[in-house]
């Protein structure tokens, strides 16, 4: 059965009708198989993957959490790029995760005056507000590690040499 499921964000709330892979084979003994596009079903993957590997790192249990801090990691860091790194950087990600980062963006409000530890954390912090338990530090460093594993090395030190020094220390 599918399932709806309500998410807050910036732009106040969503919400997302889940279907099983149960319904999926339902509807092919139907009649009504669904013929899905390849890129879709590829990014759909290898989102999947991303945060499969992430909830491993961080040893959670719950997809939605992960990706919601997955999402509040990656808008912090693409508020403290520059525009042009910020597309270098966009290009390497999975399409779902691309537009998932892109939401949101103000590029003429970028990159952020206040480029500190504690301001970035913040940020990542604001979006587990009702869930005090998150560690945003160590969400960070996992989400930056994960990322690091996909993205290629040169961007990676692109980035690394763009942001402050403090922040630094997060890329472990």
């Amino acid at each position: 059965m599918a399932e709806t499921m309500v998410y807050r964000n910036v732009h106040g709330v969503e919400q997302f009708l889940i279907i099983t892979d149960d319904e999926r084979d339902n509807s092919k003994a139907s009649g009504r198989e669904h013929r899905g596009v390849a890129a879709f079903a590829s990014t759909v993957q290898k989102t999947k993957q991303w945060v499969n590997e992430l909830m491993q790192e961080l040893q959670w249990d719950d997809a939605q959490k992960t990706y919601h801090g997955l999402r509040a990691v990656l808008h912090a860091l693409r508020d403290r790029l520059t525009i042009h790194e910020t597309a270098d950087f966009a290009a390497q990600l999975p399409m779902l995760i691309r537009g998932m980062f892109y939401e949101g963006w103000q590029p003429d409000f970028v990159p952020v005056k206040d480029r500190t530890k504690e301001a970035f954390l913040a940020h990542v912090s604001k979006a587990f507000s009702a869930d005090q338990n998150v560690n945003v530090e160590e969400l960070t460093i996992a989400v930056l590690k994960i990322v690091a594993s996909h993205v290629s090395e040169g961007e990676m030190n692109d980035i690394e040499a763009i942001i402050p020094k403090p922040l630094g220390e997060l890329f472990s």
